[in-house]
């Protein structure tokens, strides 16, 4: 049996160089002084987690660094959306991504986080995410597992990517990273992401007050712990800004909360192309008027609007893949239909509801050479991280919907 010592370079061989594509585009001389920077997310963390689990890392990190009282994530409150808002600036209006599950008429496609086909084609995608901005201007990235970075947006791949794989093991993750950090100059990478799904995987099984969710707070946690340390080995800590950031927060459900929408509507005449807690409809017989009659008639415990009354703030209806009919249920009530119900349970935890809701909001931290220490700010929306991070790495960015200047305030003078 192989031991730790011979079993970690060869994961960091495998990992780093068999799934890496590289660019002939990244020109940019490598003796830049701007730091690098690192995009980390803690995908469903609530900042609410810092003060009920334990996160000693995190907290010291926020003691060097600047910590938000939460950030606001784009409407719907999903995973995709929000991590595309993040790099991109965009609403989901603007940047494509509407919903985790999606229909194109246009393309006549349907898009999913399962579907690798329609996940690694560009076509999905608009606005420009920041590696794509990065590259065109000379500077390589490597994002790792994010949302896009798998497909060729704007005719072309990130200096370094890895394809997912949900069952990569976190301390590998950071080795990636690590290694990228040590690589000569001229191919050392100026962006980077990483990404890690248990808290919210956990969060959907148990439930966000859960002793399983507390356990896989604590495993990210240390994960944290163990880059900052593994920069201190390597003499890069003081090379790299970081920002570890959320895309949603959760909430409890239960199973007396549910609405059956097969109880409602006739499920024969419609398209629901996505489910719960945002039921995105479309009418196959033309008959809108009617379907969204009987779900106004029977409006308790959510809201129902047509796509053309969807509220302003939510920033999603000037798109054409949004459909007809958008069902909204209220926090911590469950879409789905009387089969489906029978056949699991629906209690544990949630997330895409309304983004006014304080269970719904997301996680920001960033800590380097770049920003103020021990500095606490209240929320912001999570559109201008982009602009942030195109400051960071001294880009002149694409068009977006954030502003430099609410997140100004965080940078050294």
């Amino acid at each position: 049996m192989w031991n730790r010592l011979r079993l970690r370079p060869l994961l960091i061989a495998v990992m780093v160089c068999l799934p890496i594509l590289y660019s002939c585009g990244s020109d940019k001389s490598p003796d830049s002084e701007a730091p690098k920077l690192l995009l980390v997310s803690i995908d469903g963390f609530h900042p609410d987690y810092v003060d009920q689990y334990e996160t000693p890392h995190i907290d010291r990190l926020a003691e060097t660094g600047v910590l938000a009282d939460y950030m606001i994530p784009v409407f719907p409150t999903k995973t995709f959306p929000n991590h595309y808002t993040i790099v991109t600036g965009l609403y989901p209006e603007n940047s494509g991504l509407i919903a985790n599950n999606m229909y194109d008429a246009e393309m006549d496609a349907y898009y999913s986080l399962g579907n690798r086909e329609a996940v690694r084609n560009a076509q999905w995608y608009e606005g420009g995410p920041i590696w794509v901005t990065a590259e065109k201007q000379g500077i390589k990235t490597a994002p790792m597992f994010w949302p896009g970075s798998e497909a060729p947006i704007g005719g072309d791949f990130s200096t370094h990517f890895h394809t997912y794989d949900e069952d990569l093991p976190y301390s590998a993750r950071v080795d990636s990273v690590v290694y990228w950090m040590t690589m000569p100059s001229e191919l050392s990478p100026d962006f980077m992401t990483l990404y890690f799904s248990k808290v919210d995987t956990y969060g959907h099984w148990y439930g966000p007050d859960s002793d399983s969710t507390a356990a896989a707070v604590r495993e990210v946690d240390e994960q944290i712990g163990y880059l900052i340390s593994e920069l201190d080995r390597i003499g890069q800590k003081g090379n790299l800004n970081i920002m570890i950031v959320s895309d949603h927060g959760m909430a409890e459900v239960y199973d007396e909360r549910v609405i059956l929408l097969d109880q409602i509507i006739d499920l024969e005449r419609v398209d629901v192309v996505d489910w719960n807690p945002v039921a995105m409809i479309q009418s196959k017989d033309g008959e809108i008027d009617e379907i969204y009659q009987m779900l106004k008639a029977d409006e308790k415990n959510f809201t129902v609007y047509k796509k053309e009354d969807l509220p302003e703030r939510f920033r999603l209806k000037n798109h054409h893949r949004v459909p007809e009919i958008i069902l909204i249920a209220d926090l911590g009530y469950s879409i789905t239909t009387s089969d489906r119900f029978k056949q699991s349970s629906i209690s544990g935890g949630a997330h895409g509801y309304d983004n006014r809701y304080s269970e719904m909001q997301s996680f920001f931290l960033a800590t380097g050479p770049s920003f103020k220490k021990n500095f606490q700010i209240e929320g912001f929306q999570n559109i201008h991280l982009y602009e942030l991070m195109t400051h960071l790495l001294d880009l002149e960015p694409a068009p977006n919907d954030g502003r430099l200047d609410s997140l100004f305030h965080i940078l050294k003078e």
